[in-house]
């Protein structure tokens, strides 16, 4: 007998991590401040959580001071093509990482403009840019 109850006892095998489920992400980024976007799947929803380090109201609306080249082809900064236009950029590290060049002015922070062009963090952005400038 105690052969089978040992036996029983190393057939349990570990409780699986469970998938975080979209009411699960959904409640995540309500406490971070962020806000759903409308009909968003689980990896949009993954993927906001990851990349932004703020609330949406913690975001940038910037403008380019200049035409930047062909230097920042592999860089974020790439992301913003027109001079004369507003951007609004969530609060996150590529973000940082355009502010850090100092080829765009920080208008205001906070949520977008009326008239600003959102911009988000792209799904490909580690395999596109590199994983950023460290």
């Amino acid at each position: 007998m105690a052969g089978k109850a040992a036996k029983k006892a190393t057939k349990k095998s570990a409780a699986k991590p469970k998938t975080p489920t979209k009411a699960s992400l959904v409640k995540q980024m309500k406490d971070a401040g962020l806000t759903v976007p409308e009909g968003a799947k689980v990896e949009d929803l993954k993927h906001r959580l990851k990349h932004y380090t703020g609330a949406d109201n913690e975001g940038y609306n910037v403008s380019l001071y200049r035409g930047w080249g062909n230097q920042y082809n592999d860089h974020p900064l790439s992301l913003l093509a027109d001079r004369k236009a507003l951007y609004w950029l969530p609060a996150s590290n590529m973000a940082e990482e355009i502010i850090r060049t100092k080829l765009v002015k920080v208008m205001k922070r906070g949520l977008p403009l009326n008239n600003a062009v959102v911009i988000d963090v792209p799904i490909d952005y580690e395999a596109r840019f590199n994983g950023g400038i460290k």
